[in-house]
């Protein structure tokens, strides 16, 4: 059976399927001319893809597990033919598309124990977590490789609430993180270690702190400092995961499940009544990124405004503020205007 790159979503996917792909018909979703190759060439990747999941009776169903997670298919009733199509020919557990499963035990055991160590970081042991299992055992130094880099083009915006009306606009020097001898602790920074805090969307930012009618902000730009030579690398969280890595189909699985509940923790807004203990868990694995990725910060989901993201640097020096601009809030939609 024939089948072309365009019944998938997943890049390196369609890229496989180009490689060695030869003109004519699709059998499962009817493209005529287009880059095919026999599904047989597929056979093993879905192999090793099912051998992930396990029947599960109030579990979810397989094609919407995948879909959900990685967009693997170009569209769910595709991805329902090609897979009913595949179990028939290979050994698996799995019977059909709309099988409920789950993800097998070493999987959940691996990506659950998120849930674990926060406990242990705030109520147990702090400082001497034990870091061989993390990267032994579980093997989550290999689950950040994902980079993206800061080019010199690249924008990102900062804001600080005025406190009284008509305050002047915020100098740029005054629109960095605070100094560390005074820098309260953040979801990613520990007290007395500033990280600086940014937005790609400059609506977002209005959201993150949570800016209302009539209030007066001060909104800083940031682009890369020109003094900075080296290449920025961050840990891109909010990258659109791939499953198609032959051999590491299980690692990509606990990594794509482990960042995402770390993104939701580090996209929790701060709260008036939080506790610095909150804070305790995705401090740690920033510092665990940091160290073993050598990134200079982390790209997240923004939780309160789904247009933008959220950029946490490690070392703001690397960056430069090179406009402010002071705005009113002039609707409850932050619409706004300079001032």
């Amino acid at each position: 059976m024939l089948v072309c790159k365009d019944c998938f979503s997943d890049v390196e996917l369609k890229g496989f399927i180009t490689s060695l792909a030869s003109i004519g018909d699709c059998g499962f979703c009817n493209n005529k001319n287009i880059e095919i190759i026999n599904l047989e060439e597929l056979y093993d990747f879905f192999k090793e893809l099912f051998d992930n999941f396990t029947p599960k009776a109030d579990g979810e169903r397989l094609i919407s597990k995948i879909q959900g997670n990685w967009s693997l298919f170009n569209n769910i009733d595709t991805g329902n033919r090609i897979i009913n199509f595949i179990v028939r020919k290979i050994d698996t557990n799995i019977k059909s598309s709309e099988e409920l499963i789950d993800f097998n035990n070493e999987i959940l055991e691996n990506v659950n124990f998120w849930n674990k160590l926060k406990e242990q970081l705030k109520w147990e042991r702090r400082y001497l977590t034990n870091i061989n299992f993390l990267t032994e055992d579980l093997g989550w130094d290999g689950f950040f490789e994902s980079k993206i880099t800061i080019s010199e083009s690249d924008l990102f915006y900062r804001a600080r609430l005025h406190h009284k009306s008509n305050e002047p606009t915020y100098p740029n020097t005054q629109m960095f993180a605070p100094q560390k001898e005074i820098a309260s602790a953040g979801r990613a920074n520990p007290s007395g270690i500033p990280f600086l805090y940014l937005s790609d969307n400059e609506e977002t930012i209005l959201h993150e702190i949570r800016a209302t009618y009539l209030d007066e902000v001060s909104i800083a730009t940031f682009s890369l400092n020109p003094t900075v030579s080296d290449e920025i690398y961050i840990s891109d969280f909010t990258e659109s995961p791939t499953l198609f890595h032959p051999n590491e189909i299980t690692k990509k699985i606990k990594s794509t499940l482990l960042k995402n509940l770390i993104s939701l923790d580090l996209s929790k807004p701060m709260r008036r009544y939080d506790s610095e203990l909150d804070y305790i868990p995705t401090q740690f694995i920033c510092e665990f990124i940091k160290i073993f990725t050598g990134v200079q910060g982390i790209k997240f989901r923004s939780s309160v405004h789904n247009i933008g993201n959220n950029l946490v640097l490690f070392k703001q020096d690397i960056m430069e503020c090179v406009d402010v601009k002071k705005i009113r809030v002039s609707q409850l939609d932050l619409i706004f205007r300079n001032i």
